[in-house]
C-alpha cells in the first residue's frame, strides 16, 4: 500500500515537473518574441536594476551593463546612465531625471539622445531615467549619486504614476529563472483586472494622487532640489509627460494641474509635452499595442518640444 501511494506521489510530481518544463520551453522559444511587455520588464529588472542600499532611493541601475529590451539595444555606463560616454567632460550638461518614460523603455532613441543631436556639440544630455521609480526616489538618487557633476539644466520629467508608493522587493527565484512564471502571473492579473478584482490603469493612476503624505514628501524634495539648482546656477524645469492613451480625451487634467500649480507657486519652469503629443494619433506613439511607453516617434516629438523650450533658457 505504501509503495502504491509513493508511486502515485512520484508520478504526480514527475508529471507536474514535466508540465512546468514544457511550459517554460514553450514560453521561452515559442512565445517570447522580444515584445511581450511583462517578460521584457522582467528582463530589465533582472539585468539592469538592483536594490539600493539607500531605502530612499529604492532602485538603482547597474553599472556598465548592456543588453536588449523590447528588441532595442541598451547600454548603461559607469554611472548607470543610458549614455555611452564619460560625463567627466567640460561640455555643458543637461540632466534628465525620470522613470521608464525618460529611460526610454522599448525605444532605440530617447528624447535625451534626440535632444543632444539637435543641440550644439558643446552640450551633453544625460539620461538618468530609471524604470519603476517615483519622483521621490529619483531626487534622492540625484543627491546621493548624481550631484557630483556640474549641470547647466536639470529637467525633472514627471509621469502620471510618479506619486506611486513603490514597494521594493527582491526578485524571487521563480521570477529570476522561470519565464513561464511571469507569463502565467501576467495572464492572471489581466483576468483579475478585466473582472474588476484589481484596479485598471485609469483607477490606478487616480489612486496614486490620493496618497497625500507621499505627495507632500515629494513636493518638499522638489523644493529642496530647486534650492540646490538656484545655489548652483542651474536652470530647473519640470516637464510633464502624459499617459499616451486617450490623449484626445485626457483623463488626468486635474492631476496635471496639481503639478502645474505647485510649479507656478514655487517659481519653477513647467513644460507640458502633451501640448505637442496630442496632435498625433496616439497608437502611432506607442512601442506596441500592449506597451504604451513612448516609441522613437514620441521621443522625437518630446525632444523637439524640449529643444524649443530649453533654447530660451540656455
Amino acid at each position: 500500500m505504501k509503495k502504491i501511494i509513493l508511486f502515485k506521489f512520484l508520478s504526480t510530481l514527475f508529471s507536474i515537473v514535466i508540465i512546468i518544463l514544457t511550459l517554460e520551453i514553450y514560453v521561452r522559444h515559442a512565445l517570447d518574441d522580444g515584445f511581450m511587455l511583462d517578460l521584457e520588464m522582467m528582463k530589465y529588472a533582472k539585468g539592469f536594476k538592483e536594490i539600493s542600499k539607500n531605502k530612499d532611493i529604492g532602485i538603482e541601475h547597474k553599472k556598465n551593463v548592456s543588453g536588449k529590451i523590447m528588441r532595442t539595444d541598451v547600454f548603461l555606463n559607469s554611472d548607470g546612465f543610458r549614455n555611452k560616454y564619460d560625463v567627466n567632460s567640460q561640455k555643458k550638461k543637461i540632466l534628465m531625471l525620470g522613470d521608464s518614460m525618460t529611460f526610454g523603455f522599448g525605444a532605440q532613441q530617447t528624447f535625451s539622445s534626440y535632444l543632444e543631436k539637435k543641440l550644439s556639440e558643446d552640450y551633453q544630455v544625460i539620461n538618468a531615467g530609471i524604470g519603476n521609480t517615483n519622483t521621490k526616489m529619483q531626487i534622492s538618487n540625484f543627491f546621493e549619486n548624481f550631484s557630483k557633476y556640474n549641470y547647466d539644466v536639470l529637467v525633472l520629467n514627471f509621469f502620471i504614476n510618479d506619486f506611486e508608493d513603490v514597494k521594493i522587493r527582491e526578485i524571487s527565484f521563480l521570477q529570476k529563472n522561470f519565464y513561464s512564471y511571469t507569463f502565467v502571473k501576467s495572464k492572471i492579473i489581466n483576468i483579475l483586472v478585466k473582472f474588476g478584482f484589481l484596479s485598471n490603469w485609469e483607477k490606478f493612476y487616480h489612486k496614486t494622487f490620493q496618497n497625500t503624505n507621499l505627495i507632500n514628501e515629494t513636493f518638499s524634495l522638489i523644493k529642496k532640489l530647486k534650492q540646490y539648482c538656484e545655489k548652483n546656477n542651474i536652470d530647473f524645469i519640470i516637464n510633464n509627460i502624459p499617459e499616451l492613451k486617450d490623449l484626445k480625451n485626457y483623463k488626468f487634467t486635474k492631476e496635471n494641474n496639481l503639478i502645474k500649480s505647485f510649479a507656478k507657486n514655487n517659481g519653477i519652469y513647467f513644460f507640458n509635452s502633451m501640448n505637442d503629443l496630442k496632435n498625433f494619433d496616439e497608437k502611432s506613439l506607442w512601442v506596441s499595442e500592449e506597451d504604451r511607453h513612448a516609441n522613437n516617434k514620441a521621443h522625437k516629438i518630446i525632444s523637439n518640444f524640449l529643444y524649443n523650450k530649453i533654447l530660451s533658457l540656455i
